[in-house]
């Protein structure tokens, strides 16, 4: 296996790679996520996000990419509550799911971290939807530890709602 940085020509087997996540996320809100979105839009908003300039995007491959880790070096400027720091905001790691459990996202995970200690990043920081078990489970075995929760109230659910009176 190795391990390269992405490329616009990668962006059709990524797509592809990433429709079972796509799914399973559709499965769990089926509010918030689209199933069947048009292939080119999505190969669109791809290539957008692994050209940004502070984008990081990691392909895994034998013949053809088999996984990708997409991430984003963002620099936090000091508010006045928080102090400033370098970041690295890891979007995602998919693998397809014939080639899970060899330790391929661990791999593209160690050349993150190898990606960030040369840019002097402080931190990695990802978002898990509390759904993804699996996903929980391998980011806590990569160390990394909770540190906020997003919750959520629909508006059917609302106490006392204008239209209930």
């Amino acid at each position: 296996m190795k391990i390269r940085k992405a490329t616009v020509a990668d962006v059709p087997v990524l797509v592809a790679i990433n429709q079972s996540v796509q799914d399973m996320h559709a499965d769990a809100f089926p509010e918030r996520f689209r199933r069947n979105a048009p292939e080119k839009s999505i190969e669109h908003a791809f290539s957008a996000m692994l050209q940004a300039p502070s984008s990081y995007w990691l392909v895994a491959e034998e013949d053809q990419p088999i996984a990708f880790l997409s991430a984003e070096f963002r620099e936090r400027d000091e508010s006045w509550c928080l102090v400033a720091h370098r970041v690295c905001y890891l979007a995602g790691i998919v693998v397809a799911s014939r080639f899970r459990r060899r330790g391929i996202a661990r791999a593209l995970f160690g050349e993150l971290k190898r990606e960030a200690d040369v840019r002097g990043v402080t931190c990695i920081e990802l978002d898990v939807w509390a759904f993804n078990e699996q996903a929980r489970q391998v980011f806590t075995s990569f160390g990394f530890r909770g540190m906020m929760e997003r919750m959520t109230l629909d508006a059917e659910k609302w106490p006392n709602k204008v239209s209930d009176t």
